[in-house]
């Protein structure tokens, strides 16, 4: 009787499943792997919300720009002399620009304005967006 009572427990070539600690690797693994999507997405959405903040500014600046060029030379908002002034706030954005007189030709009198647009947004992890560019008199 003891010999028939050890053939039952002893395990068979035909005996199919998983051992504990085979299970315990695999869950290990996946949960490994589930952690490090998780860690790319985190990762994903901070670099869309930087890009989407750095787009907006880019284009605040743009259209700034565009707005300042068709403006006479003469106008108050390119004015050197006002720079503190130059600003105003759109949103979580604050534009500024800062005008200077330059001289191009470098004949001693001053031909041109040198413009430099300014974007900062209000949150901390975003970089400001500067534009510069030349109006000259005309």
């Amino acid at each position: 009787m003891r010999h028939d009572q050890a053939d039952r427990f002893k395990p068979s070539s035909d005996m199919h499943g998983f051992t504990f600690i085979e299970l315990m690797v695999v869950l290990a693994i996946f949960t490994i792997a589930v952690l490090a999507v998780a860690a790319m997405q985190v990762t994903s959405i901070s670099t869309n919300a930087s890009a989407r903040i750095s787009g907006e500014a880019s284009a605040l600046a743009a259209n700034q720009v565009e707005a300042l060029m068709a403006l006479p030379y003469d106008d108050n908002n390119l004015d050197p002399d006002l720079n503190p002034d130059h600003h105003f706030t759109d949103g979580a954005y604050t534009v500024s620009w800062t005008v200077e007189w330059a001289d191009l030709d470098e004949d001693g009198n001053n031909d041109s304005k040198t413009i430099e647009v300014t974007v900062q947004c209000q949150n901390p992890n975003a970089r400001d967006v500067s534009i510069q560019y030349i109006k000259p008199e005309i």
